[in-house]
């Protein structure tokens, strides 16, 4: 990733940079582009990339004009109004790609990514969140285009289709490390098709995103309800056990032999991104969120004012993940104790999720069949 000249970073971006940690920006739309903070946070090298969420489109359509001119091109057009959010996130992501596009091919493809996602309507057909993606891809036209896809059973099917055709995969909603495994293995197979049909493994994108306050939501709501004299000890501490035993198991999937042979011909690693799912998430929580989840090669998606927050803060304690799968261990250990198992509570959470998902894209279709 471009980096920004060490006399202007403050001691938290030189301590991130120092971890291997990527940032990203979270709350992406137009608005960041004609006033220039795109662009700035390119140059100055403090994002490798940005997620666009509906939840943030439909903010900047209430709050700026930065939308005015297209809706009103669409308007006079034959288009329904999923076709005319399509037009708007497709036209944001491609300004956004270009932006990104020094650090895309500075990095050969690490870094300057883009990510957006298909209408939630779609996560109950595989078939459907295939086409819709792949035309959504086709819409964007650039190489360093991610299409979000929840990690559902249909949505792990859908996402190893694309990856098999070079689309960049942003797999989303992962709650649990039986998920996180589901998507890493749905990554080597897509990359061993996508090899297989003569594609270079370098071509073959995908990344995937943790939201683990939401977990820790979830989770210290069933403590609170439990009668065991443990329980409230436990409170907050599930989030990271997770994230702890997660990355474990990327570590574990680029020292198998699996991966050896396909990095032999190229992959690149599928990354981990930690975000929050709140709209919009706050500065604080965001730092707080960075602070506890710091380890090699991992990626954090944050808001502009989380970024703005960062570039004054001191600094970190480092390396949070690493070394840690022990305690993970016996914090699962002492909740399933408590009679709550992760893994299954993770069902929840992506219901929950995908809920959440489609209450944003209802109300920017909303505002949309509004005019």
């Amino acid at each position: 990733m471009t980096t920004q000249p060490r006399s202007k970073r403050s001691g938290a971006l030189e301590q991130l940079a120092a971890e291997g940690v990527g940032l990203w920006l979270d709350d992406y739309h137009r608005g960041r582009l004609t006033d220039g903070s795109l662009d700035r946070l390119v140059a100055d090298g403090l994002v490798g990339g940005v997620v666009s969420r509906p939840a943030a489109v439909a903010r900047a359509m209430s709050d700026t004009t930065a939308y005015r001119d297209q809706l009103n091109r669409l308007s006079n057009a034959v288009a329904s109004a999923e076709e005319r959010v399509y037009a708007l996130i497709a036209e944001d992501a491609r300004a956004a790609c270009t932006a990104l596009e020094p650090v895309f091919r500075a990095t050969e493809g690490m870094h300057g990514w883009v990510s957006l996602g298909i209408a939630p309507r779609l996560t109950a057909d595989a078939d459907a969140m295939l086409d819709h993606s792949r035309q959504l891809a086709e819409m964007v036209d650039r190489p360093n285009v991610l299409i979000r896809i929840p990690a559902t059973g249909r949505g792990l099917a859908a996402a190893g289709e694309l990856l098999a055709h070079r689309v960049g995969v942003h797999v989303t909603s992962v709650f649990s490390v039986q998920r996180y495994a589901q998507a890493v293995d749905t990554y080597f197979r897509g990359l061993e098709r996508a090899t297989a049909d003569g594609h270079a493994a370098a071509a073959v994108t995908s990344l995937v995103s943790l939201d683990i306050g939401h977990l820790d939501t979830g989770v210290d709501t069933l403590l609170d309800g439990s009668v065991d004299p443990s329980a409230a000890a436990l409170r907050g501490q599930a989030g990271l056990a997770t994230a702890r035993l997660v990355y474990r198991r990327y570590e574990e999937s680029l020292g198998c032999s699996h991966w050896r042979s396909l990095v032999a011909d190229g992959a690149r690693p599928q990354r981990l991104l930690w975000t929050s799912e709140n709209a919009p998430e706050s500065p604080r929580a965001a730092l707080d969120r960075i602070e506890r989840l710091i380890a090699w090669m991992t990626l954090h998606a944050l808001p502009q004012g989380a970024l703005d927050a960062l570039d004054r803060s001191r600094g970190f304690h480092g390396d949070t993940l690493s070394g840690e799968h022990g305690s993970a261990c016996r914090v699962m250990d002492a909740l399933e104790r408590a009679g709550i198992v992760v893994d299954s509570l993770a069902r929840d959470l992506e219901a929950a999720a995908a809920e959440r998902e489609r209450a944003a894209w209802d109300r920017l279709l909303t505002m949309i069949q509004a005019g």
